[in-house]
């Protein structure tokens, strides 16, 4: 069916207007008898559902007359609109482009001939030097601001009709008077017929609005059961396949914000907690037309410097290899310009220069394509023999190495005639030209130094190793190595060379070898085939290990899993500091990883290497005291770390002691041992006198704890004779709280220091007030109902003081909501101990760090009706033996962060915020569901894609 026209707009900005607009083209000269006299098209209401929207959106765009551009600076910006102009303009004409403006500013310059672009934002800049004469526009900022899209307005109404009147082939003047003439025929139809439908309107109006009513409902449950089974297939492929675990998970939250969806958000978080980007999905089965078994042919390689990514994946046999190698831009987050180069069946070498400028490809027959990745340009091929003429089995390099300046390529062959020999060459990569060739005996291993002045040639088969200097073009035996294993397996050299990974066989552990000394260093059971070692030959491995992606000690002892595929990993590469790790699994899918989280988590700087026993109970405070003194540090905003905030002259005891920081962190006061004191910490000075206060009860079995109000002079604290509101200049009691009934009281302060509560530890009865504008607290609640098993240990409030948080001994988590008073006692009773607990900046989320002999990380919990959401591991080192010292602290951060500090010194920052979750996930796997998961999720309904823009 042809269109008349294609709105072009964007979503997260302009939906409404769109909407708005489409409707009033269609309506405005509509006869009452027709539905519609011209068709427009706009991608949310004209679209069905279909896994390949931009295929589908392509068909409309070749079936439309007139392009609309409702124009913003957010469609400006959005890759989706600029595809969609940029095909306009290589098959349309621009004389055709109508022109609405929704935001922003338009100016067209007479002298110019083109548009002001100094003074357009609202245009993409691929519209400059398009158009002969100033195009038809109209402005619809006023109309977008004041929200009236009705064609009974008189600017609306004249936007719509100067833009459909191209559509329908008249004038403006002329579609007006035709729209008025047929809206007087329908308003005298219309009066016949009242009448007549007044006496069945209200028996069908019961009828029909309780009709209605139940499709609302019947709509809504179908939505709330599509997004528990999303979430429920999420959570099952969660181990084995995170990327389509994001993707359901994402489904789940559009289809309906159930627990569930939540629930399945946050296992998606935590199963992609190292994934910077999902490249390709997987078949998700065997290939049945190349390689063994049916695995795909998948090749990944990272530049040295971790700024260039470049893959193939043979999933779709020839017509994929039609595509070329895709190059990723790491470090701008965008895909570049693809290499229209065609690798050997079956896959084969494919290596990045360190500074990701040059690649190097094998093709078919023994040759091998050198690519300028910059410019997507082949600069030669360098053909190593005829391998057109050898067996299919001889047509590959066997071994390669491509130096990490550029300049020069090893490779090991057969040549035609002489199939029992392997060839070694050497190639200067700038001129073509062989530099070196011999016969290569053994089973050799290639790799050259990190500073390209050495080749290393390793035979496996005889553990001898030999080397080629580009210089004097020399090639020196070192020697043959004792013990080096001699049987077939894979093999991995770092550019250092001085170490070997020798991969695991069915019979055979892997193992690291010192190729110097010919010392075993480690051996490690299980599947290990392929690796990437250090650059320099120290610091941590990335190895595959079957279906996991994984970063190994130097003692082939796993540290962490970065993630993980349906089929077992066939290619991997990392940048040489490891940052940046890729790889590819048998059934085609490749993903990006990163070694400090991807945003998901972010480890912070603690080059003091803070542990958690010295930073303070209630996340404000860290403080390491000695003899001479006491070094104190708060927690900065964003991805500081810690920030020093000075030093004390006394040292601090370490039980019966509080510290807290002002806002500005300009002044600190101590309560040690009942004696209270302030102090400038940037110069050690001591502020005032200090103070000792009575009723000093060190046995009272509760931590103490101090907090700052939002003014910086009052501080508050729970003593045996009440809870005191304190006035820092001069030590005078301003306030007293519960008088008399302190000694128990167990403090907890909000996010903003405006929200105090006391809870009973002993009783669970709960105390709130609120910093009012005289300087003293208020009370606001008065509850009870908290589970207080023996006692309850920690507690916390959230940051706008709309709700309480506490655990008992047993582990039992409570949530009160302080504005009604409700309770909710969590379902699931986690393991006990004195772990913190923390609310996300909106209080929609509650985090709970727990440890236990073999794992730490954080539970989580809907913190509206208590609904367990997971937990999210982190991999830290063993716990201390000693109980006193927890091995993991949990902290507020800025935003909606929680910050986790564990007993090695290990401060990691991740986000609680569910929308912060679901935008993450949509910069790793943007993608629609398939056609046939759609179907079988989401017939019937309506599901705008999660991550359209």
């Amino acid at each position: 069916m042809e269109r008349d026209g294609f709105i072009s707009y964007s979503h997260a900005r302009d939906r409404e207007l769109a909407q708005a607009l489409q409707r009033g083209m269609h309506k405005l000269a509509r006869p009452w008898t027709r539905r519609q006299v011209i068709s427009v098209f706009r991608d949310t209401t004209s679209l069905s559902a279909n896994h390949d929207l931009w295929s589908s959106i392509l068909g409309e765009l070749e079936r439309s007359r007139y392009f609309i551009y409702l124009a913003s600076p957010e469609a400006a910006a959005s890759r989706w609109v600029q595809k969609e102009i940029r095909f306009w303009l290589d098959n349309r004409s621009p004389d055709r482009i109508l022109i609405a403006v929704g935001s922003g500013t338009v100016h067209w310059d007479p002298a110019a001939g083109d548009f002001d672009w100094s003074r357009t934002t609202a245009l993409p800049r691929m519209l400059e030097g398009v158009f002969r004469a100033e195009p038809l526009w109209v402005d619809l900022a006023e109309v977008r601001r004041s929200r009236k899209y009705s064609l009974r307005q008189a600017e609306f109404r004249s936007a719509v009709a100067a833009l459909a009147a191209p559509l329908h082939g008249r004038g403006r003047d002329e579609l007006d008077s035709e729209d008025i003439r047929q809206r007087r025929t329908a308003l005298r139809l219309l009066r016949g017929a009242v009448t007549v439908l007044s006496l069945l309107l209200v028996t069908s109006l019961a009828a029909g609005g309780y009709a209605w009513q139940k499709r609302g409902e019947a709509l809504d449950r179908a939505r709330v059961s599509a997004s528990q089974a999303l979430a429920a297939h999420s959570m099952e492929l969660a181990d084995t396949d995170p990327r389509k675990a994001a993707q359901f998970a994402l489904y789940a939250r559009e289809a309906a914000p159930t627990s569930e969806s939540t629930r399945a958000l946050a296992r998606a978080v935590d199963a992609n907690s190292s994934v910077a980007r999902h490249l390709l999905g997987g078949l998700g089965a065997a290939a049945d037309y190349v390689g063994s078994g049916g695995a795909a042919a998948t090749q990944v390689a990272v530049s040295g410097d971790g700024s260039t990514l470049a893959y193939f994946s043979d999933l779709g046999g020839a017509a994929e290899r039609g595509r070329g190698v895709q190059v990723y831009d790491i470090r701008k987050g965008r895909a570049m310009k693809s290499l229209k180069a065609q690798w050997a069946l079956g896959g084969g070498a494919l290596e990045l220069s360190a500074d990701g400028r040059i690649l190097m490809l094998e093709t078919a027959y023994n040759r091998i394509q050198i690519w300028d990745v910059r410019r997507g340009k082949l600069l030669r091929t360098i053909t190593a023999s005829e391998g057109g003429d050898l067996a299919q089995a001889l047509r590959r390099l066997h071994a390669y190495a491509l130096s990490r300046d550029a300049r020069w390529i090893a490779a090991t062959y057969h040549t035609p005639g002489e199939e029992e020999t392997q060839h070694l060459t050497v190639w200067n990569v700038r001129t073509g030209e062989r530099v070196d060739h011999r016969q290569a005996e053994g089973d050799l291993r290639l790799s050259f130094s990190a500073d390209s002045r050495l080749l290393r040639a390793l035979d496996a088969s005889r553990g001898e190793l030999s080397t080629w200097t580009p210089r004097t073009r020399q090639w020196k035996s070192v020697g043959r190595l004792p013990d080096i294993p001699a049987e077939a397996r894979s093999i991995t050299l770092p550019g250092s060379g001085d170490t070997a990974l020798f991969g695991s066989t069915d019979k055979e552990k892997a193992e690291l070898w010192n190729l110097t000394t010919g010392e075993r260093l480690a051996s490690a059971t299980g599947s290990l085939q392929r690796a990437v070692l250090p650059a320099d030959g120290s610091g941590p491995l990335v190895a595959a290990q079957g279906k996991q992606v994984s970063v190994l000690d130097p003692k082939l002892r796993r540290l962490r899993t970065l993630g993980s595929f349906s089929w077992a990993v066939s290619s991997v590469a990392a940048s040489d500091d490891g940052r940046w790790v890729a790889a590819g699994s048998g059934d085609g899918a490749v993903s990006l990883f990163s070694a400090d989280g991807a945003g998901f988590h972010r480890t912070l700087p603690n080059q003091e290497r803070l542990k958690a026993g010295e930073f303070g109970a209630d996340g404000g405070v860290a403080h390491r005291s000695g003899p001479e003194g006491t070094e104190i540090w708060a927690v900065s905003e964003g991805s500081g770390g810690f920030r020093r905030l000075g030093r004390i002259p006394r040292p601090v005891h370490e039980q019966d002691t509080a510290i807290a920081a002002t806002g500005d962190g300009r002044r600190v006061t101590v309560v040690d041992r009942g004696v209270f004191s302030s102090w400038d910490p940037r110069t050690g000075e001591q502020v005032g006198e200090e103070k000792a206060f009575e009723d000093y009860e060190p046995e009272s079995g509760q931590s103490l704890r101090l907090f700052y109000l939002p003014d910086d002079i009052h501080v508050v604290t729970a003593w045996s004779s009440g809870v005191l509101l304190i006035d820092t200049r001069t030590w005078n009691v301003k306030q007293v709280l519960l008088p008399g009934d302190g000694m128990y009281q167990l403090l907890a302060m909000s996010g903003d220091r405006k929200t105090l509560a006391a809870i009973d530890s002993v009783g669970g009865d709960v105390h709130v007030w609120r910093w009012s504008g005289n300087s003293t607290f208020e009370g606001v609640l008065t509850a009870g109902g908290l589970a207080s098993a023996l006692r309850i240990p920690k507690a916390a409030v959230s940051h706008g003081g709309e709700r309480l948080a506490s655990v008992d001994a047993d582990g039992r988590v409570s949530l009160l909501d302080i504005r009604t008073g409700h309770v909710v006692l969590t379902s699931v009773v986690q393991a006990p101990g004195p772990q913190d607990i923390v609310f996300s900046r909106d209080a929609r989320t509650l985090a709970h760090a727990f440890t236990t002999d073999a794992r730490s990380g954080l539970e989580l919990w809907d913190a509206g009706n208590g609904e367990y959401l997971g937990q999210w591991a982190l991999e830290t080192p063993t716990p201390p033996t000693d109980a006193a010292e927890p091995s993991l602290r949990i902290a507020s951060g800025s935003g909606s962060d929680v910050l986790t500090l564990d007993s090695g010194g290990t401060l990691l920052r991740r986000s609680l915020d569910i929308a912060d979750w679901r935008a993450k996930l949509c910069r790793i796997v943007d993608d629609p569901l398939s056609k046939a998961d759609r179907d079988r999720y989401l017939t019937d309904l309506t599901v705008e894609a999660p991550c359209r823009s």
